[in-house]
């Protein structure tokens, strides 16, 4: 499976694709579309990689219409940021659903001192929510928790609350049984932004062990190599240590990405560049450094290019 087959077998995507993506959502509202594509793959290796990015839209002012032009780019995946965003990132089920059903996978970002919003966003369609700025295996250990629901008669006060959640035709899941098995494709993905996490090969590889204890595909990781500088000051070795924690984690079968592009790296092809180091290092969740509200710009701008070529030829 390649990049294009792994979006449904053309770019843009076409109206059969985003019927099907619909049909899909609406049989099971609770399926995650990116853990359906990791699933179909035998290991990181052979997974194809996954284009995503950061959304910071307001949910009160997302248009159905930008998520349809993601999913026909071939976006498969979007954090909406209620970390830095606030209350303005925190979406809620109906614009949950619009991403879901659209394919796009909704990882919802919590601030680091959230626990039981974490389980919350589960029940507002989020498919996945992360974590971030973590410096010990503990936070780690308590944000599984927050994310899973408790093992009866062990329960602890970090676990997922129980709360029932709707099947394709509305009924609710009232049971403990009912609603265990209807939440098998939530995901936790785990932010390496911290001297800790990425530098800390002993952290990082309890975190990453503790990461493939939760089951095949449940857990991804994203690194943050801007926050881990901003912390320390500058470290020369953050470039390599970045690929060998993606390279550590592709060995345990956990997914991982990152970032590629900044302020002073806009040229595609050092993007793309970027992106292949990512890539060839173990690295399939790779996203694009412009957030979702810089698209209309750009858009714009690139639409207004023929113009004033064409303006410049006839000497003005």
């Amino acid at each position: 499976m390649d990049a294009i087959e792994a979006i449904g077998g053309s770019r843009p995507l076409s109206a059969e694709g985003f019927a099907q993506r619909a049909y899909d959502y609406a049989l099971n509202p609770t399926r995650n579309s990116l853990k359906a594509i990791l699933d179909q793959s035998e290991s990181v290796e052979k997974t194809p990689p996954l284009l995503g990015g950061f959304n910071d839209i307001p949910w009160h002012k997302l248009r159905e219409a930008e998520v349809h032009s993601w999913a026909k780019a071939g976006w498969s995946w979007i954090v909406n940021d209620a970390e830095h965003s606030q209350w303005e990132g925190w979406y809620g089920r109906e614009h949950n659903a619009i991403e879901s059903r659209h394919g796009i996978l909704p990882v919802q970002r919590l601030a680091r001192e959230a626990c039981s919003e974490h389980g919350d966003a589960y029940q507002l369609g989020a498919r996945a929510t992360m974590r971030p700025y973590g410096t010990t295996y503990e936070d780690a250990e308590r944000y599984f928790r927050s994310v899973n629901f408790p093992v009866p008669g062990s329960a602890t006060p970090d676990d997922r609350g129980g709360y029932p959640v709707r099947d394709g035709e509305r009924t609710m899941m009232f049971t403990p049984d009912q609603l265990r098995g209807a939440e098998t494709e939530t995901q936790g993905w785990i932010q390496f932004e911290t001297k800790e996490y990425i530098i800390d090969i002993e952290t990082r590889d309890r975190v990453l062990d503790l990461m493939a204890a939760q089951g095949r595909n449940k857990a991804c990781g994203f690194v943050g190599p801007f926050d881990a500088i901003l912390r320390e000051g500058d470290l020369p070795e953050i470039n390599d240590a970045v690929n060998a924690l993606f390279r550590a984690a592709a060995e345990r079968g956990i997914h991982t990405g990152r970032v590629v592009g900044h302020g002073a790296m806009e040229d595609p092809k050092d993007i793309e560049d970027g992106m292949v180091e990512a890539i060839e290092n173990g690295a399939r969740l790779i996203c694009v450094h412009p957030l979702t509200s810089d698209m209309v710009f750009r858009g714009a701008y690139a639409m207004a290019e023929p113009f004033f070529k064409a303006c410049k030829r006839c000497g003005f």
